[in-house]
């Protein structure tokens, strides 16, 4: 099987709520969704997808994505989608860093991998772990109570797990982590995200005024070290994303 085309979409998602607020007075109101079809020359068609949180949130952004897509592309005409190993540091050679880039072309290989071998991409990795799995809500920030009202909205839905914007004022969030847990059950599970939006001390506040509250703590600063000094000062479990950027 030989690569034959590259196709690029842009896709504009817009959001449900009209915007999606977090920490820094960052916002935004559509997803800018980049879409990679791969044609081959045995007629199966592979896709992958980037979609970056806006240019503000990690090292990446959409109009970069169909950049790198673009300069890598002629690198892939003619090679095989399925020797994933060859093709990555095909694409690692072609053009260092930017694994944003990659990502939606490395899915599009998985996918005729799959596609190829008669298998779903879920069993090339490894196989199911299960039938289903929990969705979260993203909790947009805005006053404590607006929040509280639409994870009581979201209840009636269904969901369970919450994931509430902070990295504001501390005060403020606070005040949301106390009355988003008030509406829940004991076992629903809530996360206060703040995307690395306070600092050592304003973390060091809302940790300790919150310390009776069951509620998961992600991303409260800037540097894993800071993170570390502040899961020191706490028994809450925690989450670290914006510093998990590499397998390294």
């Amino acid at each position: 099987m030989k690569i034959t085309r590259i196709k690029v979409y842009q896709v504009d998602l817009p959001l449900h709520e009209g915007s999606y607020k977090w920490s820094g007075g960052k916002s935004v109101e559509v997803f800018d969704s980049t879409v990679v079809a791969i044609e081959t020359d045995a007629g199966f068609t592979g896709h992958g997808e980037v979609c970056p949180l806006g240019p503000f949130y990690l090292p990446a952004y959409a109009a970069g994505a169909r950049a790198g897509v673009g300069e890598l592309g002629p690198h892939l005409i003619g090679q095989n989608p399925t020797r994933l190993g060859p093709i990555n540091r095909l694409m690692d050679k072609a053009l260092q860093g930017h694994p944003y880039v990659k990502s939606a072309l490395d899915m599009a290989c998985w996918d005729l991998f799959g596609q190829a071998s008669g298998q779903s991409v879920c069993e090339l990795l490894g196989g199911r772990y299960g039938e289903d799995f929990h969705l979260y809500r993203a909790i947009s920030q805005e006053a404590p109570e607006e929040m509280a009202r639409k994870i009581s909205g979201y209840r009636e839905e269904g969901y369970r797990r919450f994931q509430l914007k902070v990295g504001g004022d501390p005060n403020e969030d606070i005040e949301r982590i106390h009355a988003a847990r008030a509406i829940l059950e004991p076992t629903d599970k809530l996360v206060a995200d703040a995307n690395t939006g306070w600092l050592m001390h304003e973390a060091a506040r809302v940790v300790r005024a919150v310390r009776d509250v069951d509620v998961y703590i992600e991303q409260p600063c800037a540097k894993y070290e800071e993170n570390l000094a502040i899961r020191r000062r706490t028994d809450h479990p925690f989450v670290i994303d914006e510093n998990i950027d590499s397998l390294a």
